[in-house]
């Protein structure tokens, strides 16, 4: 790579985001003015093509400057449920790599924001904090790393084993970060890909092949899953710029995607949705011209609109390759070299916002939620097991998920609890064996689901009242009411020793208000305390969602003595 593409690159979010970055705090007669303004239209650009967000959000979520902490974008995602952190630098002759003394403060502002030290960062970053909030308290959020330079790829040693060893700590419970090192020569494929609409060219076979000729031509048969391992070694999330959802890690679907590659190959195509891929142009080579059984394609300017996570999860397994040989997925492959320039975006939107079957929506069907629905239905209860845009919460109305989450924290077991935080769809996998048939079978009376609901309520209701009177949200002790809040609700329902109770018809949540309190303010004391002594270098939020540290700190709870007179409004 050369300085001429340093300056292209320059040239272009220069042209795209220049308009719109913030730029108050620079001066026109600072030397480094122009650096400034290129390192922090390069951390919108990264924004950009790792969401699905416009320009002047890109250039929004730019927070450079003084106190940032090492953080130069920071940007949440709804649609795609991942909280992008950028560190961005401009290097001039294209030649040199990251400095490791920047890497390292990059990765310490990381942990910074993910301990929720919000008063370590600048105004800038207090302004997206409602949001940073959102993601960091959002069931499978991901953490998406992005250092991004013009440089070259390699980073020192050093510096590699300072973002591995953050990977780690994040990591520890179940993997929700990833980091993208987007070098110059990353960054200047991934314009030219956007420049000429389409760079990546695709070569493949589909087998059981059949062609659609109207309105628009389109192929579709099976693919083989050694095939698509090779298009994301070759060319990564290149392939999914115009995705409305890149890679998510391993999410509950990657793993099943997983398992079934390794278990049950053969049965792939009948268990998987398929690909989907538009393409400038699409054609069929000579070779089989009137073979059905195999043909061989190529698709010019090829995108994967849908199955980013069948495509990633295929290129990232590590098993025998005889399996994967097995693999048969489907795929379809659309033309857009006769549709109208709006269309391709017409499709993305369309496969990736159609409502989805979620495990949780065959719940609806297991015997006992119909007959928990049915008896407290005779009680003026409503019990929303399916899902349903009407459902709306109130003191005689409750749906599943709240159901779920109450009853994991009700059993007094820390592991459930630590579920419900980090993977509450695990509990709806299979209803014929635990977790579920932990939470619902024959013995789950309706009357205790109502009231444990009503608990797990009156719980949450206080953990809001204690974070709404801490001086600062911010430090330890406001990560342990956030982040710990379900082991917090655990250790409440274990102290309170009400488990048979909850069946009673005449049980009431709210006579239990101030003993709740008194054990709330005891147990944040007591975790703050043991994440400082024995956790002191962990992420609250990991530690939360780590079953080994959560049961410690769990069974120190347990053990201590009953709380005295107090409150959770207490000084930190």
């Amino acid at each position: 790579m050369s300085v001429l593409h340093v300056n292209q690159i320059g040239r272009r979010v220069r042209e795209t985001y220049e308009t719109f970055i913030p730029r108050a705090d620079l001066k026109d007669t600072d030397s480094e003015l122009e650096i400034k303004l290129q390192t922090r239209c390069l951390a919108a650009f990264a924004v950009q093509s790792l969401t699905d967000c416009t320009v002047i959000d890109a250039a929004n979520s730019v927070i450079d400057g003084g106190e940032d902490n090492g953080l130069d974008a920071v940007f949440y995602s709804e649609s795609q449920n991942c909280l992008v952190l950028v560190q961005s630098k401009w290097i001039r002759d294209g030649k040199s790599e990251p400095d490791s003394a920047e890497v390292g403060k990059f990765c310490r502002g990381v942990q910074d924001l993910v301990n929720c030290e919000f008063d370590r960062f600048n105004e800038r970053l207090q302004q997206r904090r409602d949001s940073v909030e959102n993601a960091l308290s959002t069931f499978n959020c991901q953490i998406v790393l992005v250092l991004v330079h013009t440089g070259k790829t390699e980073m020192a040693i050093h510096a590699t084993r300072q973002v591995d060893d953050l990977l780690a700590e994040l990591n520890d419970a179940s993997e929700i970060a990833t980091f993208h090192k987007l070098g110059q020569e990353r960054v200047y494929a991934m314009m030219a890909e956007g420049a000429s609409g389409g760079a990546i060219n695709l070569e493949f076979g589909l087998s059981s092949w059949g062609k659609i000729e109207a309105p628009h031509s389109a192929f579709y048969g099976m693919v083989g899953g050694a095939e698509v391992a090779a298009w994301w070694k070759h060319f990564g999330e290149l392939l999914f710029v115009k995705n409305l959802r890149s890679t998510l890690g391993h999410t509950e679907v990657n793993r099943q995607i997983l398992a079934t590659i390794e278990d049950r190959p053969d049965d792939f195509w009948y268990f998987n949705n398929g690909i989907t891929i538009t393409a400038k142009s699409v054609e069929k080579t000579a070779a089989g011209a009137g073979n059905r059984e195999l043909g061989n394609f190529k698709a010019v300017g090829a995108h994967v609109v849908n199955g980013a996570q069948t495509v990633s999860s295929v290129g990232r397994f590590q098993g025998d390759a005889a399996k994967l040989e097995k693999v048969k997925i489907p795929l379809r492959v659309i033309s857009m070299q006769e549709a109208a320039s709006e269309y391709e975006a017409l499709i993305t939107r369309s496969n990736n916002t159609q409502n989805r079957i979620e495990a949780r929506d065959f719940v609806s069907q297991d015997k006992e939620q119909q007959r928990l629905r049915l008896e407290l239905q005779m009680e003026g209860i409503d019990y929303h097991i399916a899902r349903s845009e009407a459902y709306k919460p109130s003191d005689k109305s409750f749906d599943l998920e709240e159901a779920t989450v109450a009853i994991a924290c009700s059993l007094e077991d820390s592991s459930l609890a630590v579920l419900a935080k980090r993977e509450i769809g695990r509990f709806w996998i299979d209803l014929d064996k635990a977790p579920y048939k932990k939470l619902f079978n024959p013995q789950t009376s309706s009357l205790q689901v109502f009231h444990t609901v009503m608990v797990q309520r009156l719980i949450e209701s206080k953990l809001a009242q204690a974070i709404k009177a801490l001086e600062k949200r911010s430090g330890k002790r406001y990560g342990v009411l956030v982040h710990g809040n379900r082991l917090l609700a655990s250790v409440v329902f274990a102290r309170l020793k009400i488990a048979q109770k909850l069946a009673d018809v005449k049980f009431v949540a709210s006579v239990y208000g101030e003993a709740v309190e008194k054990e709330l303010a005891q147990a944040v004391d007591l975790i703050t305390t043991e994440l400082s002594q024995r956790f002191a270098e962990s992420f609250p939020a990991v530690v939360f969602k780590n079953p080994t540290k959560s049961k410690a700190l769990f069974d120190v709870c347990l053990a201590a003595n009953h709380p005295p007179q107090m409150t959770l409004a207490l000084p930190q």
